[in-house]
């Protein structure tokens, strides 16, 4: 029995030494890359993020974003993390993305209203999203994208239950 106790002391240790790191990532993150933190949640771009993953995220110009970049954006009143799969600027002189998850077939629909429709090389037809949509793009050392695995499982579980109560 005193085992157990000492074994769930150090589970609680452990599980606050987590969030207080996912904390001070998210707080540097912001101000160093002035975008914050993402958690994945779904299949989309596995195998390289599972869901609970927390990705660190910075604000690119929107020139700056490539073809190749994972993104985040806005789609309603969720976040999506997908990558940029094509880039051209719409019938108003802004910038759009087509965006994709890895393990998607399709790219994502994006804002006709803004961004109209083009032809995409090995995509056909598509609709990009505006750059008001973006929220941030994944940072990467030497192509590697940043990622904590798992840590925001907490903010999941967090969010469900709050949705229960």
């Amino acid at each position: 029995m005193e085992g157990a106790s000492k074994t769930a002391g150090r589970l609680v240790q452990v599980v606050v030494t987590l969030l207080a790191l996912s904390l001070v990532a998210g707080y540097l993150t912001t101000i160093y890359f002035g975008a914050g933190f993402a958690v994945v949640e779904g299949t989309s771009m596995e195998p390289l993020f599972h869901t609970g993953d927390l990705v660190a995220l910075w604000k690119k110009p929107p020139q700056d974003i490539e073809v190749g970049d994972i993104v985040v954006f806005r789609s309603g009143s969720k976040h999506v993390i997908h990558r940029v799969v094509y880039k051209y600027v719409g019938p108003n002189g802004e910038y759009c993305f087509v965006t994709k998850g890895d393990n998607n077939v399709l790219p994502d629909l994006g804002d006709p209203r803004v961004c109209g429709s083009r032809v995409a090389p090995g995509l056909g037809v598509v609709t990009g999203r505006p750059f008001e949509d973006i929220v941030g793009v994944v940072v990467e050392i030497n192509d590697i994208p940043v990622k904590i695995p798992y840590v925001g499982m907490f903010r999941l579980v967090a969010d469900k239950l709050i949705d229960i109560i």
